[in-house]
């Protein structure tokens, strides 16, 4: 199948596009970044300049595809350019509308654990757009990882270099909260499988890894691994919002 992916340049995007191709699927990453986003994929990938947030630039994107993939979104807001309501659910729309104009066989939707329950605006964002997704006519699946992790993330790579450079490290509440670390490379699996499996149109998806950590428990492991003890300092929840 030829396969469109939106927003292929970060961490879950290239894990999805390498499984993608392990699975014999041609891609078309649809991007901002343009041709930069297929230079480290010799064959079987090609790019379309175009963001999500535009119609008229998702408008054909599709064109010859058998199936989307729709990563492409933000965690931060950069105002008044990139807010939650125009990336990730009028992006979602406009993708939804394309799939619909290409009649694709698959639309995959990479959500966030926690949507449903809107903890923050970018979950509720995310839970706006799988709305969106779901009044989609075409056959629909929704993933909901956590916490990916991989070169470059901005979760546990970020945690390691805060224990590698820092005198003293927040620690919110304490550190018992509890979450399952996804490896890119399991992401992007499963999202090559959302692509083939016949039998999952129309669920959520949820997607976590196998271990079960404190934040305590991880920032214990990343000192082992970097020999450094920076001081650990509590800061409640609502203060560090």
């Amino acid at each position: 199948m030829k396969v469109l992916v939106t927003g292929g340049t970060g961490v879950v995007g290239e894990a999805a596009i390498a499984a993608l191709l392990r699975h014999g699927h041609e891609i078309r990453i649809l991007s901002r970044f343009g041709d930069r986003g297929v230079r480290r994929w010799p064959t079987g990938v090609e790019a379309r300049a175009g963001d999500v947030a535009s119609p008229a630039e998702v408008n054909g994107s599709a064109r010859g595809c058998d199936a989307i993939v729709h990563i492409a979104g933000i965690e931060e807001e950069t105002a008044p350019d990139l807010t939650f309501d125009k990336v990730n659910v009028l992006g979602t729309r406009h993708v939804v509308t394309e799939a619909e104009r290409a009649q694709v066989r698959r639309l995959v939707f990479v959500s966030a654990l926690g949507a449903d329950a809107g903890a923050s605006e970018y979950h509720k964002s995310k839970w706006r757009a799988e709305q969106v997704v779901r009044g989609c006519s075409r056959p629909w699946v929704i993933l909901r990882p956590g916490a990916v992790y991989g070169p470059g993330d901005r979760n546990l790579s970020l945690i390691l270099k805060m224990v590698r450079t820092l005198p003293a490290i927040p620690v919110l509440d304490g550190g018992g909260q509890r979450f399952q670390p996804l490896w890119h490379e399991d992401m992007g699996e499963a999202v090559a499988r959302a692509v083939d499996a016949p039998d999952i149109t129309g669920r959520e998806l949820e997607l976590a890894g196998p271990d079960r950590v404190t934040m305590n428990e991880l920032l214990d492991r990343l000192q082992r691994l970097s020999g450094r003890h920076p001081r650990r300092v509590s800061v409640p929840a609502a203060m560090a919002s």
